[in-house]
């Protein structure tokens, strides 16, 4: 399997996490989105151009993390499963995944974004916007890690794979050490050996970028 992606991509370190998770083999094509040359290249292969993108074997194309992880889950060996086999757990995990990136990951992303114009060009009716859904989604967030090791239950699973790329980012955009069940679950699931690897592959593109976090 190919692998496209690119580092300061959150939904490419979701999906990297998860092969790690797995134990996945794969062959990587890291994707220069600033680059106009790489980015046009890649639009040759993709059109919609988007990160990540897996390739099979047979060359079919499977875009979209969550759906990336799907067929992982269901197509290799590796690993505990990041979607329960749970019928009702299972509904949870897929639930608490696209809370995260609907109403986590894009609020954030579009405050990093927004953040890096100059001053007098940053749209901050937008801005607020977006930190409202992020402290909507902070407290939904507490909620459920009242009582829960991972975000979805017991076990590490595909919500852990979304929900952790962007706590990253966000605890420099958005900072969260006033919601201390979240700070607990990022103290902890941050150290995880695939956590970890994804972390120390993408910080040189991401310190290139953004600075230090």
């Amino acid at each position: 399997m190919d692998l496209y992606f690119a580092y300061l991509s959150t939904y490419s370190q979701k999906t990297l996490l998860g092969l790690y998770e797995r134990g996945v083999e794969f062959t990587p094509h890291l994707v220069d989105l600033t680059d106009p040359d790489a980015r046009a290249e890649y639009h040759k292969l993709y059109p919609f151009g988007k990160v990540p993108l897996l390739i099979r074997e047979d060359g079919r194309m499977i875009p979209e993390s969550s759906i990336i992880l799907e067929y992982i889950d269901t197509s290799t060996d590796g690993g505990p499963f990041l979607i329960p086999k749970d019928p009702e757990l299972s509904r949870r995990v897929r639930f608490l995944d696209r809370m995260c990136d609907l109403y986590l990951n894009d609020p954030v992303v579009s405050l990093i974004f927004e953040s890096w114009k100059p001053t007098e060009q940053q749209n901050l009716e937008m801005m607020q916007k977006a930190s409202e859904k992020i402290g909507i989604m902070y407290r939904f967030m507490e909620d459920q890690l009242q009582d829960r090791e991972f975000l979805a239950g017991d076990a590490f699973s595909m919500a852990d794979c979304s929900a952790l790329p962007v706590l990253y980012y966000a605890k420099s955009f958005a900072p969260f050490a006033e919601s201390p069940n979240i700070q607990s679950y990022w103290d902890r699931q941050s150290k995880r050996d695939a956590f970890l690897r994804v972390k120390a592959e993408a910080e040189p593109y991401i310190t290139a970028v953004m600075g230090e976090r």
